[in-house]
């Protein structure tokens, strides 16, 4: 199956320099397009990629921006957000924005090949660790959630591999102790973190971590 991928970069010379790269080296079964980000919406409606991947620069913003229209336009379109450095207040804003992972400017093109890949598959590429951290943050958790309530907005199941997951579980660890696979594990996982950004109640989960899930 071919991967259309899109790489979109505040100087497009770069977003060709990175896809000559990835052709030449490891990109068999994608089809490479680039832009620059003034015309990265015409292009995404143009192509309506599989993958984005999508400079981020800490003295921009407009990310932000350009992700809602970007999936109006294609919803099914999975971003990888390309930084020259990752912080733990990045991956949490990157996570909140909906991405499905980020890259390192430094890292080699097979690498970058492997997560375009894998979030095409619909796997994630974030470290497990940063990504227990963002959720925790995202919802105020302490390492131990209780479930209850009824107006929350995961499901007992993400519940209970939320739980496991803020306890410093493995993806291994939690299917083994549910039984289920590791792939339904990181199912799961991407569909909490994209539950928690179409909610639009940061403040009050927050406020209320118990309450998360019904």
């Amino acid at each position: 199956m071919q991967i259309k991928l899109l790489i979109a970069c505040e100087d497009e010379n770069r977003a060709l320099c990175l896809s000559t790269q990835l052709a030449g080296e490891s990109a068999n079964g994608m089809t490479l397009f680039t832009t620059d980000l003034a015309t990265l919406h015409a292009a995404a409606a143009s192509i309506r990629p599989d993958v984005l991947i999508l400079e981020h620069s800490p003295v921009r913003h407009e990310v932000q921006q350009m992700l809602p229209p970007l999936w109006r336009v294609h919803p099914a379109t999975r971003v990888l957000l390309l930084c020259e450095s990752l912080s733990d207040d990045f991956m949490l804003a990157f996570v909140r924005l909906g991405a499905c992972g980020c890259l390192l400017t430094s890292d080699p093109p097979l690498l970058v090949a492997k997560a375009v890949r894998a979030v095409h598959h619909g796997d994630t590429w974030f470290a497990r660790s940063s990504l227990v951290l963002a959720l925790r943050k995202l919802v105020g958790a302490a390492p131990a959630v209780r479930m209850r309530g009824n107006e929350g907005v995961l499901t007992v199941r993400e519940g209970e591999i939320f739980d496991l997951i803020a306890r410093g579980l493995s993806n291994k660890e939690v299917a083994r102790q549910l039984d289920i696979s590791d792939k339904t594990v990181k199912t799961h996982l991407h569909r909490i973190y994209v539950k928690l950004r179409q909610s639009g109640r940061y403040k009050a989960l927050r406020s209320l971590p118990s309450r998360l899930w019904h």
